[in-house]
């Protein structure tokens, strides 16, 4: 008797090495055919056993029900994406006009009445120690820094203060703070970008991303609007 269909079933079908899942290259209509072929040459001095054929059918049935499944999953899938890239577009909308807090690094310096670029940035900071603030170009060089001193565990601003005494235009600049732990190594904490949104526009990924000024602000990495 020939081989049982359940052993191709059971066989996971590979393309190039890699597996290949349910409701990829083994589908209904190959299943169907597989067994037609099974049938069509089987020994006729020993055919297939019913219960080997009631057995084929059943998997049939069930790989059925897995495909339609998997078709369910992926249309629902999309309706919740296109919700919630409304629901993204509705809140990016309504921070225009609006200071938010997002996670990030980025800063504009403006000038203080000493015609010093100076700002104020916020950061969490997760152990108390000796912390450090570190101003950085667009491709990450470090343009200048300053001691923060001791500081304590918890949300904090600080100002950039004589970190930004070569700068000579507003930015956008990035920002690092580091607290020096145990083993005096810096460890970076986690800081934040907040800004005045001015306008919305659109990424490569169709996620809406917020302007502030020369700031781009992904709408995704908001934490919260503060005013």
């Amino acid at each position: 008797m020939t081989a049982p269909l359940t052993d191709s079933l059971l066989a996971t079908p590979t393309r190039n090495g890699a597996p290949v899942g349910p409701g990829g290259r083994l589908g209904k209509n190959e299943f169907l055919k597989l067994l037609t072929t099974q049938l069509k040459y089987q020994d006729p001095l020993d055919p297939m056993d019913g219960k080997d054929m009631a057995a084929d059918l059943a998997q049939f049935s069930g790989l059925e029900q897995l495909l339609n499944i998997n078709e369910q999953l992926e249309a629902q899938q999309g309706q919740y994406s296109s919700l919630l890239a409304a629901m993204n577009s509705n809140v990016a909308l309504g921070t225009i006009g609006k200071t938010v807090m997002a996670t990030g690094d980025q800063v504009v310096l403006t000038k203080d009445a000493a015609g010093a670029f100076d700002a104020t940035v916020t950061a969490d900071i997760a152990t108390s120690g000796i912390a450090k603030l570190t101003l950085l170009d667009r491709s990450g060089k470090e343009v200048g820094s300053r001691t923060l001193g001791y500081v304590t565990a918890g949300r904090q601003e600080f100002a950039v203060g004589s970190a930004a005494s070569t700068v000579s235009t507003e930015g956008p600049w990035s920002y690092r703070i580091t607290v020096a732990d145990a083993s005096g190594k810096d460890v970076p904490q986690q800081t934040y970008t907040i800004a005045v949104v001015d306008g919305m526009s659109w990424g490569p990924d169709g996620a809406p991303r917020l302007t502030a000024g020369s700031l781009m602000i992904d709408v995704r990495s908001i934490i919260r609007i503060l005013a």
